[in-house]
């Protein structure tokens, strides 16, 4: 069976990348994270090129999420269509043409969030921590308790008793907010005998759209390590023909080849309807692990090679560093996912010794 992309998915990647690399040039991205501010009129430019649409494959939103990744796209696109749109779909109801996302963390410090019936409606209270970019949602989907179970609602923004704090993270380019809702009105869209499977799904599915944004960011750190290992010349050599950066940007690589493909083959998977879910989900917890490892070795080891100047403000290597850290941390651990590995490897039944021998 050929694995290879196709060739429609190669010039959607490359269009990609040349749109994003238009509206995101490295100084654009350094002011809006300077003023952890988004971008809003990339959205219905990303509509018009088919971001969003609901034909697009799981593994063609991938290679956007990459080349988003790359770029340090300051868009809502993944919280509406790694998040969202799941839970829209998963109701039977038509895709919202706005911004959205998804609230399902609890806040530590003030707990969770509960539904109540109000006459032939809803009625949400609680918070919601972490919700990334829910300043700029048109409407948000909020997991809430209910006596039958967890549920899923949407609340459209603003809305009466809701307010979006915005809570300070380490990506100041995916903003991250506190909701706190007070009787606040909200839709429900899947009943608690679906919801949880639902929510399990969309965080699998948003947790690989995530882990194909690890390899664009870890691509794009290589590539900033790669080119000042050209251009920087010491001792009349370009610093790249020395064995302690060459050796150092080998390995990045290595782990970034090994990460681009468990990330599309866990998109391939997911988007594939004969597949069982334990292999599905063997093969995220195996994407999540190397597209993060990746992500924060490639610029780790670009900040080693870059020196002094790579550890300046100035020099925009930590906006791409600090993505993926955050991509390190975001829901379900690493190791959580390493524990359903090793689950896996130690009760599977061992293979006969011919079959393994051969």
């Amino acid at each position: 069976m050929d694995f290879a992309l196709t060739d429609d998915q190669r010039e959607l990647a490359a269009a990609a990348a040349r749109l994003l690399a238009d509206r995101y040039p490295v100084e654009r991205v350094a002011e809006l994270a300077d003023s952890c501010g988004t971008d809003p009129g990339t959205w219905p430019l990303l509509r018009r090129q088919g971001w969003c649409d609901p034909e697009l494959g799981m593994v063609e939103k991938g290679l956007l999420a990459q080349e988003s990744g790359y770029a340090l796209a300051a868009t809502a696109w993944w919280s509406t269509v790694g998040l969202a749109h799941p839970v829209y779909r998963a109701a039977g109801r038509g895709l919202p043409a706005d911004p959205l996302t998804l609230a399902w963390q609890d806040d530590p410090a003030g707990g969770g969030c509960r539904a109540a019936r109000h006459g032939s409606g809803w009625q949400l209270t609680g918070q919601r921590a972490l919700v990334t970019d829910a300043t700029t949602a048109s409407a948000l989907v909020v997991a809430a308790d209910t006596d039958d179970g967890i549920a899923l609602f949407a609340v459209r923004s603003p809305a009466a008793g809701l307010t979006i704090e915005a809570q300070p993270t380490l990506e100041r380019l995916r903003g991250a907010a506190r909701l706190h809702l007070a009787e606040t009105p909200g839709e429900l869209l899947v009943a608690p005998e679906t919801a949880g499977q639902v929510l399990a799904d969309t965080r699998r599915h948003a947790g690989t759209l995530l882990a194909c944004e690890a390899v664009g960011v870890a691509r794009r750190a290589l590539d900033m390590a790669r080119r000042h290992a050209v251009d920087r010349v010491q001792f009349g050599r370009p610093i790249g023909a020395y064995q302690a950066v060459a050796h150092r940007l080998a390995d990045s690589y290595v782990a970034l080849e090994l990460a681009t493909s468990l990330a599309l083959r866990a998109c391939w998977l997911d988007g594939t309807a004969d597949v069982d879910a334990t292999t599905v989900e063997h093969a995220h917890a195996e994407a999540v692990i190397a597209s993060r490892q990746a992500a924060v070795q490639a610029c780790e080891s670009a900040l080693q090679v870059t020196g002094g100047l790579g550890a300046t403000w100035e020099y925009p290597l930590h906006w791409w560093y600090r993505r993926a850290l955050w991509l390190d941390s975001f829901d379900t651990r690493t190791r959580t996912h390493l524990a359903t590995l090793a689950d896996h490897l130690l009760t599977a039944p061992p293979e006969p010794a011919g079959q393994a021998a051969g």
